[in-house]
């Protein structure tokens, strides 16, 4: 009798442990920002940082600010709306006498969405097919061009810079 009951209780132990999941971490990357980098228009190889920037984004209710943009940044990293295929960002510095003037310039992004299932755990991703990025032109443009990898271009990570800004 006494070897049934321990042959129950392990057997109990056993199904309890069974019956338990592991906890689930997502380790994988999830939806990718756009990365931006900034580069010195007369040495198109030189970064060259901006003093001042701040960015809003078209349709959202206030500017976006994290650790990635200060006062002086050469790249930084802005997450793209997922309710939308077209996102303007207004990217914005003090004018040169450096006087409350604001000198905004509209960068404006026009991509196509795929979700993507990473895990349980993590859920979906979205990654940008088919973007194509271009400068609005105004009287007084402070970013003088910009440069994609190719015309079309996809964000699926941030590995790299999706965008180069010359100014």
């Amino acid at each position: 009798m006494r070897s049934f009951l321990k042959l129950i209780l392990i057997l109990m132990v056993f199904v309890i442990q069974l019956s338990c999941e592991r906890d689930e971490i997502c380790l994988e990357e999830i939806t990718p920002k756009l990365v931006i980098r900034f580069y010195n228009e007369a040495n198109p190889n030189e970064l060259k940082s901006v003093l001042g920037l701040t960015v809003k984004i078209e349709g959202i209710e206030g500017d976006y600010s994290n650790e990635t943009i200060s006062n002086f940044t050469d790249s930084i990293a802005i997450p793209i709306p997922v309710t939308e295929n077209r996102t303007n960002f207004i990217l914005r510095i003090p004018s040169n006498d450096q006087t409350i003037e604001i000198n905004p310039d509209t960068l404006t992004l026009v991509y196509s969405q795929e979700d993507v299932y990473i895990s349980r755990s993590c859920g979906y991703k979205t990654i940008y097919n088919d973007a194509s990025a271009s400068i609005v032109q105004d009287d007084d443009n402070w970013i003088k061009n910009l440069d994609t990898k190719t015309d079309e271009f996809q964000v699926i990570d941030e590995n790299t810079a999706h965008v180069k800004i010359y100014h």
